[in-house]
């Protein structure tokens, strides 16, 4: 991937949701359902490829439960791009100039990563990961998932890009549809 390609990180938060979503769950109730609509939404109607950096693969190796485990990985493996790191030393030394913004290092090594990769938008639902980071990077978006559904401006009623398959339950829901 050439530097400022377009694609979408996402955290581990997000990919979790986006997993669960596409996996046939019921429309969300609870004080994420908003986000949680527009990343399903994101998904579907825009043509922008989804990253998985290797911190958020490595976190979600670290999955407890067996079967959501196999789930992410089964995933990952198979909807997502998951690209080798290209410069282990400018990620380190991005990751140590974040953290002085923000003390996660692993939030600040995603955005390294999403930086390395050249992506352009990184997505997450945590409110001090977002706020703390956002200066911190200019060349990448870094929104929870409302803020860049309304950005791409898609019409209600546009046409989806990809649908889900008709096996998949989320196929006979129409709570994520955007009309």
């Amino acid at each position: 991937m050439s530097q400022n390609e377009t694609g979408i990180a996402i955290d581990s938060q997000c990919l979790s949701y986006l997993i669960d979503a596409i996996s046939g769950l019921d429309e969300p109730t609870d004080e994420l359902a908003d986000e949680k609509k527009a990343l399903l939404r994101i998904w579907f109607y825009q043509p922008e490829t989804f990253w998985v950096t290797g911190t958020v693969a490595s976190e979600c190796s670290k999955i407890k439960n067996i079967e959501r485990h196999e789930l992410h990985q089964s995933f990952i493996s198979m909807a997502f791009m998951d690209p080798p790191q290209r410069d282990k030393s400018a990620i380190h030394k991005r990751t140590v100039t974040y953290m002085l913004a923000h003390p996660k290092a692993n939030d600040c090594r995603i955005l390294a990563e999403t930086v390395d990769l050249g992506l352009n938008v990184l997505l997450s639902y945590d409110h001090r990961f977002l706020s703390r980071l956002s200066a911190a990077e200019p060349a990448v978006m870094l929104a929870k998932p409302t803020e860049y559904w309304n950005s791409l401006n898609i019409p209600l009623g546009a046409p989806l890009v990809t649908a889900p398959h008709p096996s998949n339950p989320l196929s006979e829901r129409s709570w994520w549809l955007w009309q």
